[in-house]
């Protein structure tokens, strides 16, 4: 067993869950997480991408599952790789893993883009592309 520290969907950033898992998963892999809604106590899945990792018998760990048991948190388990049977994904046409990752991946860079590039005037937005797509 290890635990595994993550945010959820495919670009994850602010906060870092923590989540108990086999062995088997590894850093950057998309994973199925079970969520609890705090104000409905209702669980359903969702898309966990693992940003860390660390192993389930170190003073890390052990410190972590204490800090957290503590505060009256309990640290769930991973459900899986398959990711295409969460809600939403066969409905909105992903065939496929790396489909859906193609496309996340390119709803990220526009959305960045245009973050960007609107921070910078239209003369020097070629140059804000370039550096963007670390060219």
């Amino acid at each position: 067993m290890r635990l595994y520290y993550g945010g959820y969907g495919h670009h994850p950033s602010g906060k870092q869950y923590v989540y108990w898992g086999n062995d088997n998963y590894r850093t950057g892999q998309s994973v199925v997480a079970p969520v609890t809604n705090k104000w409905s106590h209702r669980t359903y899945n969702t898309m966990f991408t693992i940003m860390r990792t660390s192993g389930g018998g170190s003073e890390m760990a052990t410190n972590e599952a204490q800090r957290l048991s503590m505060r009256g948190i309990g640290i769930k388990y991973l459900n899986g790789t398959d990711v295409l049977q969460l809600p939403g994904a066969i409905e909105n046409g992903y065939g496929s893993k790396r489909q859906w990752r193609v496309e996340s991946d390119q709803k990220y860079l526009d959305r960045i883009s245009g973050r960007v590039m609107s921070y910078y005037p239209a003369a020097d937005a070629s140059s804000a592309e370039q550096r963007l797509m670390g060219e």
